[in-house]
């Protein structure tokens, strides 16, 4: 991995990615004086998006799902996500350096590109306007990445000491020579909003559901995001109530089968596009949580690298949730090294986009990423509305009765225990669970599945581990080659040792 500086000065002027919907495709070097013209600017606009589509994959959401409670490893596995699963993780490990890099590579990109919006706006008012909304794009996905970036490599944000809690670097000017700090989470979440903000005074894009460029809508569901993390309790409950009617939640499984096989939904806020010739832009996720072969007798086997916990598959109700069997299902379980056949629980939701496949019995394994769904908001209110000893069943009840469960009238505790459950069932395999967990101080004690620990991996140390919230590593380490090129960067996270 390169330090930030290396990447910014390499990618900010190498944007040779598949364009979006406009067919542009920038040159892989500065394009002379196109370089601050309309066309080289939306190209890179298009490049970052294609960016985007990759860091925002489900294959870059799997590892914050290792690390918790929602899957055991199986000898499938060849050690896939084994340091995450284990709890192993280091400072030298690659796929900790690779999630920093990517992320970065696009805060470098959107950078360089604002740079040139903003000649090109010099150079021809005539555009000033499309330029000027391209900036706002921009800021609002670099916000977006940043909030990744915090929620991996950041503590909980926690009010009384975001001023003395570590934070990530926000560059937000194109200098290949910067060595930067990371500040404060107190100064990192001042960026984010500063960039929401500046988002929020240019794009007045109107949102549609599956829109799959920014919107005013989708820059209000980050909005909800960034509050809740913030403690911003009422600016929560606020920003996710104006989204629910433009968003109705689905009703039925039909429609939950389309949200996940065929990619479309009238909940989905923001997701970002995949064609037939834009697939490459995502990894697939063949063998974490499937990788299905089909059967002569008509029907998939699967050979996974990890499944469901015994907790997790109890959680749901197979006579009434509707994620029953479009998100989650009893599944024939193969095990590659002895060819012994089970019947156990797996994730499905993402064995791809049956409308992106070539034969019906090859999967894909790859969705068009959801940034942001209206589900996400309705449990924001009904968390933001516990914390303030409000009305958190509503929200809850509206939830859960769309996906076809009762409503329940629980209080306290037990309330708080119904929220965490859904938020379970709702996002599991979509990486938001790490999150969760670390905001709401919480360990993890893991479940094995039962039909499948006899090809569990890593003993019980691994499919019964516990980790208690004090943990400090429920906080990623910086990768090692940040810290040694960066002397301005600032202390490895706690817990950590750089060799």
């Amino acid at each position: 991995m390169k330090k930030i500086v290396y990447l910014i000065a390499a990618l900010g002027l190498g944007c040779g990615f598949v364009s979006c919907d406009l067919d542009l495709t920038p040159d892989t070097d500065v394009a002379g004086s196109d370089a601050a013209a309309l066309i080289y600017v939306e190209g890179l606009r298009n490049g970052i998006y294609n960016q985007l589509t990759t860091v925002s994959g489900y294959d870059y959401m799997r590892y914050p799902e290792y690390y918790t409670d929602l899957f055991n490893e199986t000898t499938n596995s060849g050690n896939r996500g084994g340091y995450f699963s284990r709890w192993q993780l280091n400072a030298t490990d690659q796929d900790v350096n690779d999630i920093w890099s990517k992320y970065y590579s696009v805060v470098a990109s959107i950078n360089y590109a604002i740079m040139r919006a903003e000649q090109a706006a010099a150079n021809d008012p005539d555009n000033a306007d499309v330029l000027t909304f391209y900036k706002g794009e921009l800021h609002l996905i670099r916000a977006y990445v940043f909030h990744q970036l915090a929620l991996r490599f950041c503590e909980d944000y926690e009010p009384e000491r975001a001023s003395s809690q570590l934070g990530i670097p926000t560059p937000v000017s194109y200098d290949p020579a910067a060595q930067h700090s990371r500040g404060t989470l107190e100064q990192t979440y001042q960026r984010i909003l500063d960039d929401i903000a500046a988002a929020e005074k240019i794009v007045d894009t109107p949102g549609a559901a599956d829109s799959p460029y920014v919107t005013v809508d989708a820059i209000t569901a980050l909005k909800a995001q960034v509050a809740l993390q913030m403690h911003r309790y009422d600016d929560a409950i606020a920003y996710a109530r104006s989204l629910y009617g433009a968003y109705p939640l689905i009703t039925s499984k039909s429609q939950m089968e389309q949200m996940w096989m065929n990619d479309t939904s009238s909940e989905t806020i923001f997701q970002l596009s995949l064609t037939s010739t834009t697939l490459p832009l995502v990894d697939n996720t063949t063998y974490d949580y499937s990788n299905g072969t089909w059967n002569a007798a008509g029907y998939f086997i699967y050979s996974p690298a990890y499944v469901p916990e015994q907790w997790v598959c109890d959680l749901f109700d197979t006579a009434k949730d509707y994620r029953y069997g479009p998100c989650v299902s009893a599944s024939h379980i193969k095990e590659i090294d002895n060819g012994a056949n089970t019947d156990g629980w797996l994730l499905v939701k993402l064995t791809g986009n049956r409308d992106l496949f070539t034969s019906a019995s090859v999967l894909t394994y790859k969705n068009m990423p959801k940034i942001f769904r209206v589900a996400e908001m309705y449990l924001i209110e009904a968390e933001a509305q516990y914390r303030n000893n409000g009305d958190a069943l509503t929200p809850l009840n509206a939830l859960r009765q769309a996906r076809g469960l009762d409503a329940v009238g629980s209080t306290g505790e037990a309330l708080f225990k119904e929220i965490q459950d859904e938020s379970a069932r709702e996002f599991i395999g979509e990486g938001r669970r790490l999150f969760d967990l670390k905001r709401w101080h919480q360990g993890i004690a893991r479940d094995a599945q039962t039909a499948c620990i006899g090809f569990l991996t890593g003993g019980s140390s691994v499919f019964e581990l516990t980790v208690d919230a004090a943990n400090s590593k429920w906080v990623w380490p910086v990768p090692q080659e940040e810290l040694h090129n960066n002397p301005n960067f600032g202390n490895q996270n706690a817990g950590y040792v750089n060799n």
